[in-house]
């Protein structure tokens, strides 16, 4: 083994070594995943429930529950001794069609309609159901004029007809990129796991650095016959075969645990987590290089990392900060993380969107270890 494997070998056996680290590396993270997908909506919108008490049973009030019916809603409907049953109005939300509804709405008298809520159904789900219903009553009014206006027998069968007419003017939305929407699980599972590797790896890899300098560890490693690059690199490899390994069980989680899709590129991902590792080991090294003790250690990387995670779009999207403090917040590697995370899980973006953030990461992961060698080789010569 060289020499760098057997000092990065030390680094993680001490981590391993500590009972508390598994608590801290991977069962933590994996409850914020869930805790924060449930309270982002990691299940997805819900369906928006309605009730319908049909008084009526008329053609065209058939015609009217079949618009109402679609993705996303959850329709049930009461009819005959059911409509007057306490189970019809036990629903969140419940919509009545009165008798005589066919017959008077073909006879040009008007219909009124009124949405019921119980106290506790949610508002923005009833203002969902207003916009199916508002939708239906549109879509079944125009084919009824429509049958009316060419004397055409009326019954459900015409309007079945009319309904499986290709439309005359069709609307096409989509959204941008070819992933689904940041929310829920896409951001819970990456901003998590950006969060949790930059905290335990800044305070666990900060910590044991401070103790090797207190305890003249690192002063006796710099005696061997080894150059002081080694040495540095190892410190720094250490780190990041922590990092990865936390992110690596994250990832199997997040797949099979969470059921997240990582995006098509598996090049493109994991070109941004090795990069953020190396960042994250670079940071963690030149924390416990200019840190005295590891109270001191502890403290600034819980602290650093929080920031960095609250900033960089770990525990929100980075959507709903100002402009200004999203642009800002990229002087943290986690922004740029999340900036690739994101490109690969949610847009489906492939090699060529992570670019940057991968080059801007592994520019972090240099300039940290570079600093944190100085300073080590610093204190070496002068202890």
């Amino acid at each position: 083994m060289s020499p760098i494997l057997r000092l990065a070998a030390n680094d993680v056996r001490l981590t391993a070594r500590d009972r508390a680290a598994f608590f801290w590396l991977l069962i933590l993270p994996i409850f914020l995943i869930w805790i924060f997908a449930r309270v982002g909506g990691g299940g997805g919108a819900n369906d928006v429930s309605l009730a319908v008490i049909d008084r009526d049973g008329g053609w065209l009030a058939s015609a009217f529950l079949e618009e109402l019916a679609g993705p996303k809603v959850a329709l049930k409907v009461y009819r005959g001794d059911q409509a007057d049953a306490p189970e019809a109005k036990s629903a969140a939300r419940w919509l009545t069609l009165p008798q005589g509804f066919t017959v008077n709405a073909l006879a040009g008298k008007q219909q009124k309609l009124k949405i019921e809520t119980t106290e506790n159904a949610a508002a923005d789900y009833s203002r969902a159901a207003e916009v199916v219903v508002t939708r239906a009553i549109v879509r079944t009014l125009a084919r009824a004029a429509e049958i009316r206006g060419g004397a055409l027998p009326e019954n459900t069968a015409t309007y079945d007809a009319l309904k499986a007419r290709p439309p005359i003017v069709a609307v096409e939305t989509a959204e941008a990129g070819t992933g689904v929407a940041v929310h829920g699980l896409a951001q819970s599972v990456p901003g998590n796991m950006t969060f949790t590797v930059m905290m335990m790896t800044l305070i666990y890899g900060a910590v044991y650095l401070t103790i090797e300098k207190r305890e003249g560890v690192l002063r006796r490693q710099m005696t061997l016959p080894l150059r002081r690059s080694t040495i540095f690199a190892g410190k720094v490899l250490g780190r990041w075969i922590i990092a990865m390994a936390q992110i690596a069980i994250l990832v199997a989680a997040g797949r099979f645990l969470f059921r997240l899709d990582f995006g098509h590129s598996p090049l493109s991902l994991w070109a941004v987590l090795f990069a953020y590792a190396f960042a994250v080991a670079g940071i963690a090294t030149f924390l416990g290089a200019i840190l005295a003790n590891p109270e001191q250690a502890s403290t600034v990387g819980w602290l650093a990392a929080t920031v960095m995670g609250a900033l960089g779009g770990c525990w929100w999207p980075a959507e709903i900060m100002p402009s200004w403090l999203r642009t800002a917040a990229h002087i943290f590697p986690t922004a740029w993380a999340m900036d690739g995370l994101h490109a690969v899980i949610s847009f489906g973006r492939g090699l060529d969107a992570v670019l940057v953030p991968v080059a801007v990461l592994a520019g972090f992961g240099v300039v940290f270890s570079l600093l944190a060698a100085r300073k080590l080789s610093g204190l070496t010569v002068n202890s």
